[in-house]
């Protein structure tokens, strides 16, 4: 994995990066079955953005994951739009927490 990556997405192979001071050679999208293959994460990694679900995992399995590997960034979780937001948010903060990471959660159409 590049020493200059700064955001990765897992799970979301569609994935476009919109950070602003993020340069598109300094993001990458895998599955998260590539991620064992990227561990240890690189000290550049300020950001991972993964779904709430999908097919393969969920946000609880991403924040566990991560946080084994030392990761200690910033994870964004892509939800669709909830009726209990604010629950769920603070669930995934709860566990987030507990793994020395900062959760953010984000509305995608």
């Amino acid at each position: 994995m590049s020493k200059t990556l700064r955001c990765l997405a897992i799970g979301i192979p569609t994935a476009s990066f919109a950070e602003p001071t993020i340069r598109p050679e300094e993001a990458a999208s895998i599955t998260l079955a590539d991620l064992a293959g990227h561990i240890p994460l690189p000290d550049s990694l300020e950001l991972v953005v993964a779904p709430l679900f999908c097919a393969d995992f969920d946000a609880l399995e991403i924040i566990e994951t991560l946080g084994s590997a030392g990761y200690r960034g910033v994870l964004r979780i892509m939800t669709p739009k909830l009726p209990n937001r604010q629950i769920v948010l603070r669930e995934l903060r709860s566990h987030a927490v507990r793994q020395g990471l900062s959760l953010e959660m984000q509305e995608h159409p």
